[in-house]
């Protein structure tokens, strides 16, 4: 049973020339703004959208523990306009996110968090490098061996870096290397057994994710 009730709304909000889509989710009687999440979709050439199995468990956990979410599909994705653009410009659909965040106001909402799963983690936390007002970082199944994620090598703010140990995109000795250059703050956590995919593991990336957040 949910901790709160929750209210979900379709949303849709401007990127420059074209619209996106989205679900908005939030907790409801809460005595103070929420926390809210931003949460990034993998691929979308490769069937990735903000249905997709991490993206809505870590959704459904954290609005049980009374955080907001706001989950979209990039550009070219379901009724997205727009045609994928490479990881460029879906990080101006990651910041035109966060304007519609904001444009709801510190009333409704309160600290952000952006949480990117596999190809939207790349582009999340690359988008999270340009703008500061994103106070926590999460980054699940980076994909290192095929991104450079050299840009976190100066990132302060506190961050959780996930990835299963059987990751075909994420080695875990890429993931460790690039781990431990990274400053503190930091939690990094290996799932013994997991894939790329997380199937059956959707659970246990919630509970690290609750953990990271204090929850």
């Amino acid at each position: 049973m949910d901790k709160f009730p929750i209210s979900k709304r379709n949303v849709s909000f401007p990127c420059g020339a074209i619209t996106l889509e989205g679900l908005l989710e939030f907790p409801q009687h809460r005595e103070n703004p929420p926390q809210v999440a931003l949460i990034l979709h993998p691929h979308p050439l490769y069937g990735g959208n903000l249905f997709n199995n991490v993206t809505s468990r870590v959704a459904e956990g954290l609005l049980q523990k009374g955080v907001a979410t706001l989950r979209f599909n990039f550009r070219g994705v379901g009724a997205s306009g727009g045609t994928h653009g490479g990881g460029v410009d879906e990080i101006d659909d990651v910041l035109a996110a966060m304007s519609f965040l904001d444009s709801l106001g510190q009333a409704n909402f309160g600290d952000l968090i952006i949480a990117g799963y596999s190809f939207g983690c790349w582009v999340g936390l690359k988008a999270a490098a340009r703008e500061d007002r994103f106070m926590r970082l999460i980054g699940i199944s980076p994909p290192v061996d095929m991104y450079d994620f050299g840009f976190l090598l100066n990132e302060k703010r506190p961050k959780l870096l996930l990835a299963g140990d059987r990751d075909f995109v994420c080695s875990t000795k890429n993931f460790l290397e690039l781990t431990e250059k990274i400053p503190e703050p930091k939690l990094i956590v290996t799932l013994k057994g997991s894939d790329h995919f997380h199937s059956g593991r959707e659970d246990q990336i919630v509970s690290k994710i609750s953990t990271f957040l204090n929850l």
